[in-house]
């Protein structure tokens, strides 16, 4: 991130903006929904990346003391990932979200319980926080 950070200064222009948008590695809620209801089945375990966000935090605090760039905006928002079926959900996460999400056996057995109850009108969805911060060039 440090790199990038460098290279993206080098380039912009002056009073050039950079865009700062990527998820919050907290847990985030696991839920089956339908068109008038929310039935939470859980926390997922999104904390792995943790050290990585905090280096880019950091790389980018450095950037901000040396002044070169001035945060002009920081905006905080839920984005929703939404699957068919819970098994279409763990197949997906298995294959894609290896190496940064966790479902534990008792999420995962809430969710297949409610997913059951609600099979006909019921979807899963994942609410991941994500941030969005806009920097200007000096």
């Amino acid at each position: 991130m440090v790199h990038a950070l460098r290279e993206a200064r080098r380039v912009l222009v002056p009073r050039g903006i950079l865009i700062d948008l990527r998820p919050i590695n907290i847990n985030a809620p696991l839920e089956i929904v339908t068109p008038t209801s929310c039935f939470p089945a859980g926390m997922v375990d999104m904390g792995f990346n943790i050290a990585d966000d905090i280096a880019a935090d950091n790389a980018f605090q450095d950037t901000l003391r040396a002044g070169s760039l001035t945060e002009i905006q920081a905006d905080y928002f839920d984005f929703a990932y939404y699957w068919n079926t819970v098994v279409e959900m763990k197949a997906d996460m298995d294959d894609r979200w290896k190496d940064d999400a966790v479902i534990s056996d008792s999420v995962l057995h809430q969710a297949h319980l409610l997913f059951d109850q609600y099979r006909d009108q019921g979807r899963v969805r994942l609410r991941i926080r994500k941030k969005l911060i806009k920097y200007e060039k000096h």
